[in-house]
């Protein structure tokens, strides 16, 4: 039996996420040089996700219905999406969630406005060139996911709310 929200009888392996990736790594065959994750590993990055994508999804939650509830407009073109996906109560399906396109517009609005997180930190693995510019190996290279989001050379208005943008 699959997750909550996919159709019975659907295979796991379907389901592109994080998890069946880290289970499809302990499956692998490769005959490079890559090691799957154990199950211990698994785990651990299971409880992770878990701890991690509690607050986070909690903050991106409360903004969205903050940004329903400053914008009616919105809120009633979101609310007649679901209505026509989601007939007489139907139950929610990860299949029907996947298809509510003007949904998907909403949460990323909500999340260029308010990120869960401001900027992205990563350590460069190896010599690369980009646009011009050389990152030498071990480098630490920091993405200001706020101050873009927020700059009008790539978001006209960027302080208003418009899901519609991102069409």
């Amino acid at each position: 039996m699959g997750p909550p929200g996919s159709q019975p009888g659907a295979p796991l392996s379907h389901r592109v996420d994080f998890l069946q990736l880290m289970i499809n790594s302990q499956n692998s065959k490769d005959t490079e040089p890559y090691k799957g994750l154990s199950d211990l590993e698994l785990v651990a990055q299971s409880i992770i996700f878990i701890f991690a994508g509690y607050d986070t999804t909690s903050s991106t939650l409360s903004f969205i219905i903050y940004t329903l509830a400053t914008h009616p407009e919105v809120q009633k073109k979101l609310q007649q999406e679901i209505d026509a996906a989601l007939p007489n109560k139907a139950p929610v399906t990860y299949d029907v969630l996947f298809e509510m396109e003007y949904l998907d517009m909403v949460v990323n609005e909500t999340l260029r406005l308010y990120p869960v997180i401001e900027r992205i930190v990563r350590v460069c693995k190896k010599d690369v060139e980009i646009n011009g510019v050389f990152i030498p190996k071990g480098t630490v290279v920091a993405v200001p996911i706020y101050s873009l989001h927020q700059n009008p050379k790539y978001w006209p208005e960027p302080e208003k709310f418009s899901p519609e943008r991102s069409l």
